[in-house]
């Protein structure tokens, strides 16, 4: 029995690490290329020992100032997904401790805003963006990002927020606690898991966001995701040794956010899923 476990065991894990390898490879090799010298970047086999170089990151982060383009990504990202998480814990908040009309059917009416293509509503916050003024502004790319990713936020947050005790949040309201109080100082800590988890997700597709990012752009405010993509036409050529160092740089957050706040996303997920 023992044996038959335990090669069960060196079957999943022999599995895990190929599925890891083949997901990894990309990024692994666009690393290398990020830091390749220039003269071995076509070299056929790929040259897979060589001395390191950031020249690449260099020329294109520094040389070409697309760190202007990070810092936009990560301001709108950042502001979006903090204000996502405010607004959404507020709404899930709302729906499972207060009355009122079309209570039951607004969850259904927040999930039917993710059952169409966010593509089919561009043109009209482009229009609403221009009549305004807004385009190609901060404020426009926070509001925009978070109405897109509000539903989702809300979505996941209400299955936190209706698990929460109810004897506990009961006995609060006994005591005169208030509704600010009850929320900030009891609900909001005991469904942090989930917000974290819910602000990882937010986080992620806020800074990949390109389709938006490159209508609601000009020249004041450019993402990241769409420098990126305008490199290659603005140099004539494929450079790829600072193509890949933009990409590389572009991976850098997410991959910081998933290293250092990835208990916190499991930790969300599995409290989620017990609850349920």
């Amino acid at each position: 029995m023992k044996k038959k476990l335990s090669m069960k065991r060196l079957i999943l894990y022999i599995g895990t690490a190929l599925v890891f390898l083949v997901a990894a490879f990309p990024l692994f090799y666009l690393f290398l290329t990020s830091v390749k010298p220039a003269g071995m970047l076509m070299d056929v086999p790929p040259a897979m020992v060589f001395r390191p170089t950031l020249d690449h990151y260099k020329e294109v982060i520094i040389g070409h100032k697309y760190y202007r383009y990070y810092a936009n990504s990560l301001i709108i990202s950042i502001s979006a997904s903090v204000l996502t998480l405010i607004l959404g814990s507020m709404m899930a908040f709302a729906t499972t401790r207060f009355r009122f009309f079309g209570k039951k059917i607004l969850p259904s009416l927040v999930v039917i805003t993710r059952m169409y293509m966010p593509v089919s509503t561009l043109l009209p916050i482009y229009m609403v963006g221009q009549f305004f003024g807004l385009l190609d502004t901060y404020l426009y790319f926070i509001l925009v990002y978070t109405s897109l990713q509000l539903p989702l936020t809300y979505y996941i947050l209400t299955g936190f927020f209706a698990d929460l005790p109810p004897e506990l949040v009961e006995s609060a309201e006994l005591d005169g606690c208030s509704t600010h109080t009850l929320f900030f100082k009891i609900a909001f800590p005991l469904a942090l898991p989930g917000i974290i988890a819910a602000g990882i997700l937010i986080f992620v597709f806020n800074w990949n966001e390109f389709l938006f990012g490159l209508v609601l752009s000009s020249t004041r405010v450019v993402p990241a995701p769409v420098a990126l993509s305008a490199f290659s036409e603005s140099e004539g050529s494929v450079l790829w040794g600072q193509l890949s160092a933009l990409g590389m740089s572009m991976s850098i957050p997410v991959i910081l956010v998933m290293v250092f706040l990835s208990k916190y996303l499991i930790k969300g997920i599995l409290s989620g899923a017990v609850k349920g």
